[in-house]
């Protein structure tokens, strides 16, 4: 099978019988055959077929049949062959008698099916009225493979589940995050506004750092209060005077009674 030439190329020896059965005229110049006008009408009129059997091989008992009605070959010729155009029947006389071209004539009434991947080559006959359309897509192979080794329709639904899931949960763990930064932007927003801890109910009041020096705060009485280290007295306290244990004194504005006689004042009282 050729597209690329318009014409059959046919052994020598089939070539002739079809010049003798149909009246053709054999062009050496050209190496084509003509039909003249008064043969022209009269295959017309017979309205010939011609029948070829095709097979594989030459040992497969597989044919199929391809009918071409002599319409298919009722072609014309002109530029380069001939100045003027001329009927003429479109077979070619094969440098090798094995040698078989079928060319774009006779596809007229065939089609050629091709699966260049699978190395299969089909040819059927032509159907010019089609009632019943089946068409019937080639696959690649690659499609095919994929297509068996595939994951089965519950194993793909367990896995769009699984992703579903995922997302959602990628979802929600987003959002939590996002309300974590929002409400800590929105607690330094309002330290930032205010001068004072949240921690201080009072905010008009104002203490002190405990790590400096005592400072009597404003509008406030002063308590005054000596180091606990001195041995001074407190102010506004009572004194208390005791006299040091080692030494046995009179207290003072004591009144002295002798509980025995002989005893003065100023003798004094054993401790």
């Amino acid at each position: 099978m050729d597209t690329g030439v318009s014409q059959l190329w046919l052994p020598k020896v089939i070539c002739d019988k079809l010049e003798e059965s149909l009246g053709l005229t054999f062009d050496p110049a050209t190496e084509l055959y003509l039909v003249n006008d008064t043969i022209r009408t009269k295959l017309l009129d017979l309205a010939p077929e011609f029948t070829f059997t095709l097979a594989a091989n030459v040992t497969s008992s597989d044919t199929v049949n391809i009918v071409l009605p002599y319409a298919a070959f009722d072609l014309t010729v002109s530029q380069p062959f001939y100045n003027t155009s001329r009927h003429y029947f479109p077979i070619r006389r094969a440098a090798d008698e094995k040698l078989y071209v079928l060319g774009r004539a006779f596809l007229q009434e065939a089609y050629l099916v091709v699966d260049w991947e699978r190395g299969n080559f089909s040819l059927s006959q032509a159907q010019h009225q089609v009632t019943d359309r089946d068409i019937v897509p080639i696959r690649s192979v690659s499609s095919e493979q994929s297509k068996h080794s595939g994951l089965s329709a519950g194993l793909i639904a367990g896995v769009v589940v699984a992703v579903v899931v995922v997302i959602l949960i990628a979802a929600a763990v987003g959002y939590f995050v996002w309300r974590r930064k929002r409400a800590r932007a929105t607690t330094t927003r309002e330290d930032l506004a205010s001068p004072y801890p949240d921690d201080k109910k009072d905010h008009d009041a104002i203490e002190l750092s405990g790590a400096g020096p005592w400072v009597a705060e404003a509008n406030s009485t002063p308590v005054h209060e000596l180091p606990q280290d001195s041995p001074g007295q407190q102010l506004m306290s009572t004194p208390i005077y005791e006299l040091p244990g080692e030494r046995v004194e009179r207290e003072l504005d004591a009144s002295v009674k002798a509980d025995k006689p002989g005893l003065k004042p100023s003798d004094g009282i054993p401790g």
